[in-house]
């Protein structure tokens, strides 16, 4: 049922880092994924804008920053964040536009008025793991959407903690790990208890993967796949310890899949984050963005496996839970990534569930003195300001910040991320004033 209008199928993990066949990873098994790199542009430097669920959530929906849409930390109980209602979305803009808006499984963004869908599939049988439901779900948005154009966002409710692996679900294969198999990061102890976490962790992402092919199936079926662009992410990194919830490019750095019918398969190593997901929906489905959107689409690179212009990207994170504040601010280059921790007298927060995690249990009943190859110490607290080498040292484990060599890389980038903050609208710049802060009067 090929359409003259272009419509988008948004498949988003929840804590998945870029742990597939397709990422290089040969202990995991991702047919599904890996079916859909073979035929799609796959980023290789794709960067969620801030490593927690929600605000994530929401830099994808409307297109900007965290400190901007206000969404600075989670929805739910007492954490009760909210998006700024003045700000646009995909499904909102879509909507006007005449396209079908549907959620299925896990949205975790407030408020339904400015994230209203045509479509709510939020309550899924046995819980958003459940991937047979969701696909159903899926199936009979599509059905009742008939041939309009459409934006179908599916969340996912795998690999997030508490992993769920002690359930089954009808028609899904339960893939198991010894923790034997699985690669244990370089920011992570290498103990019996982590590689069991890992093993959980793999399993749940083979099930995803099981998910996203079936929700292919359900696109296929409904005949749309021929005018729909798939695309294929998480909300942030892995649920671990230096990775969720933190500034390093462990948590930061993500899968990112975009697949065109009949178009090229393509590896990109193109900076690009998470605020550059609304620009490029809307400008695959024909339909004008909002103003003030701080990033471009891009749909015009999707070709290309080197375009130019794409150096560098931001990062901005505020809070995970209401008690987990640790803002900070980033400029991710291709060689060198700057930080602005703007409160460093605080200790790193760790969110609830990798605190009560047996990885953290281990490390603090242990005493673990090294995470891997980064000192725990320097990954509790941090500096107000660091420049990493990220080519040389990709564990960010050694400040340039004072070194006099990268003197002018350090003042280039400090004075990019003060512009961006006051381009786009950062409260948290009246506190860096008051602080003494320079360079950022606007």
């Amino acid at each position: 049922m090929a359409t003259d209008h272009r419509s988008v199928l948004l498949l988003i993990a929840d804590d998945w880092s870029p742990i597939a066949g397709c990422y290089g990873n040969r202990g995991i098994r991702t047919p599904h994924v890996d079916a859909l790199a073979s035929r799609g542009t796959v980023f290789t430097q794709a960067f969620c804008t801030t490593p927690s669920c929600a605000a994530s959530r929401a830099c994808v929906l409307t297109g900007h920053y965290s400190h901007t849409h206000g969404q600075y930390g989670h929805t739910h109980g007492i954490h009760n964040f909210h998006t700024q209602l003045s700000m646009p979305s995909i499904p909102r803009t879509l909507g006007s536009a005449g396209f079908a808006t549907g959620i299925v499984g896990k949205l975790h963004v407030q408020p339904e008025e400015v994230y209203p869908w045509t479509y709510d599939g939020q309550q899924v049988s046995g819980g958003t793991r459940n991937v047979a439901e969701m696909a159903r779900h899926a199936g009979e948005f599509l059905s009742q959407t008939g041939d309009r154009p459409f934006y179908l966002h599916m969340g996912f409710g795998d690999p997030h903690r508490n992993f769920g692996n002690q359930e089954t679900y009808p028609d899904v294969e339960e893939v198991h790990y010894s923790p034997d198999e699985v690669v244990v990061p370089d920011f992570l102890p290498d103990r019996p208890a982590v590689r069991k976490e890992l093993a959980e962790y793999y399993q749940s992402i083979s099930r995803l993967d099981q998910g996203i092919g079936m929700a292919v199936d359900a696109l296929e079926a409904a005949g749309r796949a021929g005018d729909t662009l798939i695309v294929v992410m998480s909300d942030h990194g892995m649920p671990f310890p230096g990775a969720k919830g933190s500034s390093f490019d462990s948590g930061h750095r993500c899968p990112l899949i975009l697949v065109r019918p009949d178009a090229p398969s393509v590896r990109s190593d193109a900076l690009v984050n998470w605020c550059n997901i609304a620009p490029t929906v809307l400008d695959w489905c024909g339909v004008e963005p909002p103003g003030g959107l701080p990033e471009r689409s891009m749909i015009p690179i999707l070709d290309e496996a080197h375009p130019e212009g794409w150096e560098e990207t931001f990062f901005s994170h505020s809070f995970h839970e209401v008690t987990n504040y640790y803002p900070y601010r980033v400029l991710r280059g291709r060689k060198y990534k700057y930080v602005r921790n703007l409160y460093p007298e605080l200790t790193t927060p760790i969110p609830g569930d990798l605190w009560a995690s047996p990885t953290w249990q281990t490390v603090m009943a242990e005493g673990i003195g090294m995470m891997g190859q980064r000192p725990t110490e320097r990954f509790l607290h941090q500096d107000g300001e660091a420049l990493f080498d990220v080519e040389a040292d990709p564990q960010e484990s050694t400040n340039l910040i004072h070194d006099p060599e990268v003197a002018e890389v350090a003042e280039t980038m400090r004075r990019k991320v003060k512009t961006f903050r006051v381009e786009t609208r950062d409260p948290w710049v009246l506190a860096s004033i008051h602080a003494g802060e320079e360079g950022l009067e606007s």
